[in-house]
């Protein structure tokens, strides 16, 4: 069993444990039920229509045309097959005498 000595006694519980009854107000109930009432076809697309239409034009300021910038992909290609094809053709013993060569 626990000692005495390590318990603590928390505030929050003692209306828990002692009878205390937290105080409760009464509660009124509403005068009149809301009215349900099923959407219409054309309401219902109106509402889409508006909501979808919002939706562009947040995008649209969100990420305005953006300015390419950097090198054009024709040109990585071209660049990355005339550095690949002394690989492929000559394998890599080929390539290193080529580049000792221009090294001396």
């Amino acid at each position: 069993m626990v000692d005495s000595n390590f318990y603590v006694e928390n505030p929050s519980n003692s209306p828990m444990h002692y009878g205390n009854k937290p105080l409760v107000g009464v509660i009124d109930f509403p005068e009149k039920l809301p009215l349900k009432r099923p959407y219409n076809y054309f309401e219902a697309q109106s509402m889409y229509n508006e909501l979808t239409q919002d939706m562009l034009v947040k995008e649209q300021h969100a990420n305005p045309e953006r300015v390419k910038k950097g090198v054009p992909k024709i040109i990585k290609i071209a660049l990355s097959t005339l550095i690949a094809t002394p690989f492929i053709l000559m394998g890599v013993k080929g390539v290193k005498k080529i580049i000792t060569r221009f090294r001396h």
